[in-house]
């Protein structure tokens, strides 16, 4: 691990975690990084997060250590506290055919619109237009997204594989707000293997 400044920058294994309807209790639908040191740091607590896409490949990250406020994973497997890591930058150490993402940027608050468009393969692909004008792609299926409606969102600039067939332009991962059917809904095409264009 390396220092500069307040940003660190390591390399782990990403290991995330979703929504099972058997287990009883708060689950925690987050992301976290495994370091080779042991070291044991959560990166996200959001199932729709980027990070997952991610799940089991080595990765190098940067960033910056944060203590959070309000609810928080306190403990982990053998009863080790984990970090809290604010990422700013996640890159794969190696891009296999299977990766549906290289590399993803900090988040950020978007305001704007969804937009159905057709691309160049010729299948429907949603795009997100800022209030200043700017198309991005949308690299993920978003619960919560209705074309048309102005909206706020979370947003990750995002690299695709260059082994995957994509159209050409600038991708974004989008976290949208949402009702709880919605949420429901995204899980049902997650785990059919829809979450991620």
């Amino acid at each position: 691990m390396s220092e500069q400044g307040k940003e660190l920058r390591f390399e782990g294994i990403v290991r995330a975690f979703g929504y099972g309807d058997g287990d009883q209790g708060k689950q925690f639908l987050g992301a976290i990084i495994e370091c080779s040191d042991g070291k044991v740091w959560v990166i996200d607590y959001d199932e729709q997060s980027p990070f997952h896409a991610f799940a089991d490949r080595q990765v190098v990250v940067s960033g910056e250590p944060y203590e959070p406020s309000g609810q928080h994973l306190i403990g982990w497997r053998g009863g080790q506290k984990p970090g809290h890591f604010r990422v700013s930058m996640m890159r794969l150490v190696e891009v296999s055919s299977d990766a549906a993402l290289v590399e993803v940027g900090p988040g950020h608050h978007l305001s704007g619109r969804f937009e159905h468009g057709t691309s160049d393969t010729v299948e429907s692909k949603l795009s997100f237009v800022t209030q200043k004008g700017a198309t991005f792609l949308v690299a993920n299926d978003p619960a919560g997204a209705t074309a048309g409606s102005s909206v706020e969102v979370w947003a990750y600039l995002v690299q695709p594989s260059p082994l995957t067939r994509r159209s050409p332009g600038q991708y974004l991962w989008i976290i949208c707000p949402y009702s709880a059917k919605d949420l429901w809904d995204w899980r049902g095409r997650s785990r059919r293997g829809l979450s991620v264009r």
